[in-house]
């Protein structure tokens, strides 16, 4: 039977709106509004009058369950899992797709986790010396970090093969709807952020969900229709047809009418209901509740009205509560009358004298506010912040409820007086108080310094956490954006790119409200650097360069001298060297003046990558060995880590193995030891270089297979898209030409999920070759002469002079000997446009054949000795490119970490 006529009290608007959506082309409808409006009563509603199904998504569910242990599954998985089973009888087909995925997720982790405990297993005590000794970290959570990113990067995979499942399917008219979206994050796996200590760590809105999963979804399920309903109005892609709709108060007289149904009809109680409520619903149905329970008549609300004196409910409903509640439960009303925000299942339930639930003072949310919630759809539990438990129970007792910032000033006090500074600068800047600012950011350089990430992540979740930025965003707007863009520059060298994006757009945003120009300074340049990441060079150019003006402007040398190092190596991207050492120059100068040491070694650092691209391989080792030099002197051991990492792989491509080997393995040693696994990882790629150029594939799939579970445990899907590539070079140089050619179709596939333009330039590019390896010259020519197109329109001049020497050889195979000339001398020209003698003297032995197959014997002879007299120049053996010609782009190398005021 078909109800889509009958409407609900109050929101007759909201149900015809529902109704339009369901006939129409929108995919997605959005209701919000603030907590007590009905969302959850409208949703049931609309879900039972679907037409043909509709099924109900309540996370208040999902996020209500006790704190879930590092082996338990985590509530994306629990939602995907569940939606699968939904969808899947939807379609009358199952998800067969969707479980192989959700095995291979689960063997993955299980293997994580058994990895874990047989290292923890294996270690023993040098001599009698005591276990904590050892270098391995024996903490219970030591695997919660990996695990959540591991976790993370399987989403990808489980979305998508529930949407192969589900691409043949018709949903038309069947409704999913999402409830209490305010609680999307815990789908972004926020049980490691609670199990390091709290839920502060958790944005207030799930960018998975958002971002990753409703346009996958909605692109792979063809008619499904999308609702969502929640305190905060979802931020739905652009592209997505999609309806909004904010709930509202009801009027005086649909409060009247609820009212009346609860057997309340006198008009003057009426009256008084939506003076005091404003038509509120929540509010309106917990006054109706506590009226009927106390058997309150007019004159008891006459008496609360006069207390209110016009003030919000949130202000005085608690306050007069009090009185009337047992001294047990009062601390429940306490905290949340302290945090404003009373829920109308806590106040109901006490005032009801619920039993005593030992659970008040045990159980994590990811909200600063208590909440009746019924885990699992058992047993009712209450949970409490502990932050909000420490402070009940040291500073407030049984006294009756603070002001909030009062409460929040003394519970700063409390942490002050017992040395516990995170937790007292939470309270001051939840209070408002930014005074100890200073103390917050040393707080968080000294972490920067350390490459200890996760503290520096939890030291600016002390600024954005959802609570604390609230109150941030109206006094101190500026720490909040710089807190953020802090965050984004953490994403960015940890290579999660669209972290990185959201949190430098958000702090864009709010820099530009508040006009904050040298914030926007720092966020644009941050998107510079991602561009500059993803090889979009003229991009990143565009931003960097709008953000160097802007510190111009403001007289901002610090971020002013980072931009400059910015342009400077993006400038060596494009091959423009000139410019590229004159931003240098200038950003060397400026690090001078302000005395920072960093600033100067990462300029070293710039300047050596970009001498090794273009082969001049002994200055960049100076540069390099100058920048090691910076960066002990200030105990900067990752910046040490990265420049050795370099050095090896400059010896490397000199063909020499020994010494190549000995930088390789002391920068393992040091990522190792400093716990930089994005860094580790990058080495172990590096290794596999130089284990296919000795000979030993085995050994460089074992150094690959290892880059790729680093690249996992981050969730750095970049990195695990890069080693599925260098894995099809190994299997190539094997001779296992088909297997190759699988890998570098999953690593086109990665790629083009994660919109990498290089990375997929970088598959043509080995397509091509393994093509022609198999003797399949035309599409060998057709992959290349897509790679050449697909190098020249990011800007990269390496990548298009290798595809053309690539083309060339395929031409001189198909005894075309006049288009490989052709073909040669362009690789040759991209190569003198980029000063590369390297270069130069590999496309001068490209040319050599193409010469010879022309029947030019002299010219080959000439060109093949020049080429020759080039490479003992440089110091470098010809056989020692050969291994690694094809790879000497990447998609996920490792800049430097900055520093900023």
């Amino acid at each position: 039977m078909n109800h889509m006529g009958m409407s609900l009290l109050g929101r007759e608007d909201e149900t015809a709106e529902f109704e339009a959506f369901v006939q129409g082309d929108d995919r997605v409808l959005l209701y919000w509004g603030v907590a007590g409006q009905g969302k959850s009563t409208l949703v049931e509603h609309l879900a039972a009058r679907c037409p043909k199904d509709g099924y109900v998504v309540d996370l208040e569910y999902t996020a209500g369950r006790r704190n879930p242990s590092s082996g338990s599954a985590d509530a994306a998985r629990e939602l995907l899992d569940e939606l699968a089973e939904v969808l899947g009888g939807w379609c009358g087909t199952g998800t067969p797709a969707y479980r192989r995925a959700a095995d291979r997720a689960d063997a993955d982790e299980q293997a994580l986790l058994t990895r874990n405990i047989t290292l923890k297993a294996t270690v023993t005590a040098r001599g009698n010396s005591s276990i904590v000794d050892s270098p391995v970290s024996l903490s219970a959570g030591s695997i919660t970090e990996p695990l959540a990113n591991l976790r993370a990067l399987n989403r990808s995979k489980l979305v998508r093969a529930l949407c192969d499942d589900l691409r043949k399917a018709d949903l038309s008219g069947r409704v999913l709807f999402v409830d209490t979206t305010e609680r999307l994050y815990y789908l972004d796996e926020v049980a490691y952020f609670e199990a390091s200590g709290g839920a502060r760590g958790a944005d207030e809105i799930g960018h998975w969900f958002a971002n990753r999963f409703v346009p996958h979804l909605l692109g792979g399920a063809k008619g499904l229709k999308l609702v969502l309903a929640g305190r905060e109005e979802v931020p739905i892609k652009s592209g997505i047809r999609c309806r909004r709709r904010e709930l509202r108060n009801w009027s005086s007289t649909d409060s009247d009418a609820y009212l009346a149904s609860r057997g309340q009809e006198a008009d003057g109680f009426q009256q008084a209901v939506y003076r005091l409520c404003k038509g509120h619903p929540g509010w309106t149905s917990m006054l109706s509740d506590t009226a009927a329970i106390l058997d309150w008549g007019e004159i008891d609300l006459f008496e609360l009205e006069r207390i209110a004196r016009d003030r919000p409910a949130e202000g005085w409903l608690p306050r007069v509560f009090l009185s009337r509640i047992p001294e047990p439960r009062r601390a429940v009303v306490v905290a949340a009358a302290t945090l404003r925000s009373v829920v109308k299942e806590a106040i109901t339930a006490v005032l009801a004298k619920a039993p005593q639930d030992e659970q008040w003072f045990e159980s994590l949310t990811a909200y600063s506010f208590v909440q009746l919630r019924r885990a699992h759809r058992q047993r009712p539990s209450w949970h409490i912040h502990p932050l909000v438990r420490g402070a009940i129970l040291s500073h407030l007792g049984g006294q009756e409820p603070l002001r909030l910032m009062e409460w929040h000033g003394r519970a700063a006090a409390y942490f002050s007086r017992s040395g516990d500074l995170e937790n007292e600068l939470y309270h001051r800047f939840c209070s408002g108080d930014t005074s100890k600012e200073g103390e917050w950011y040393r707080l968080f350089q000294s972490a920067n310094l350390a490459c200890d990430y996760d503290s520096g992540l939890r030291v600016i979740e002390l600024v954005t956490a959802h609570e604390v930025r609230e109150g941030l965003l109206r006094t101190r707007a500026g720490l909040v954006s710089h807190a953020l863009t802090l965050r984004s520059d953490i994403s960015l060298h940890q290579g999660r790119l669209d972290d990185a994006v959201v949190e430098a757009e958000q702090a864009l945003w709010i820099a530009r409200e508040e006009d904050l120009a040298r914030e926007e300074a720092k966020a644009l340049f941050l998107l510079g650097c991602v561009s500059q990441r993803r090889s979009e060079l003229t991009r990143a150019k565009e931003l960097l360069s709008q953000a160097f003006d802007i510190c111009l402007a403001t007289g901002d040398t610090q971020n002013g001298a980072n931009c400059q190092l910015a342009l400077g190596s993006v400038a060596a991207r494009q091959a423009d060297y000139v410019t590229a050492s004159k931003r240098f120059s200038v950003a060397a100068k400026l690090y001078e003046e302000l005395g920072d040491v960093l600033g100067e070694g990462n300029v070293h650092w710039e300047h050596g990558t970009a001498l090794r691209r273009v082969g001049r391989y002994g200055g960049s080792r100076k540069a390099l060995r100058l920048a090691v030099r910076k960066y002990r002197g200030l105990g900067f051991r990752l910046g040490v880590a990265n420049a050795l990492r370099e050095e090896g792989g400059i010896y490397l491509r000199e063909g020499r193995a020994q010494e190549s080997r000995n930088a390789l393995h002391e920068a393992l040693s040091l990522y190792r030891e400093i716990g930089d696994r994005l860094g580790e990882a990058a080495s172990r790629a590096e290794l596999s270089f130089l284990e296919l150029t000795d000979g030993d594939a085995d050994a460089a799939h074992g150094s690959l297979r290892d880059a790729a579970s680093l690249y996992a445990s981050i969730g750095n899907e970049l990195g695990v898209a890069d080693t599925n590539l260098l894995s099809a070079q190994v299997l190539a140089h094997q001779g296992a030409l088909d297997e190759a050619l699988v890998h570098v179709s999953r690593a086109s596939t990665a790629y083009g999920h994660l919109e990498s333009r290089l990375g997929k330039a970088n598959c043509l590019l080995l397509s091509g070759v393994t093509m022609m390896m198999k003797g399949a010259l035309s599409e060998a020519s057709v992959c290349l002469a897509r790679a050449v197109r697909a190098f020249r329109e990011i800007g990269n001049a390496q990548g298009e002079r290798l595809a053309l020497a690539e083309r060339s050889r395929v031409a001189v195979l198909e005894q075309d000997g006049g288009l490989a000339v052709r073909l040669a001398r362009r690789a040759l020209q991209v190569s003198s446009f980029m000063g590369s003698k390297v270069a130069m003297a590999e496309s001068m032995m490209a040319l050599s054949a193409a010469e010879l197959a022309e029947g030019r014997t002299t010219e080959s002879v000439r060109l093949f000795g020049a080429s020759c007299a080039l490479f003992e120049e440089l110091g470098i053996e010809p056989q020692a490119q050969e291994g690694s010609m094809t790879l000497l782009t990447t998609a996920t190398p490792i800049g430097p970490v900055r520093k900023s005021p």
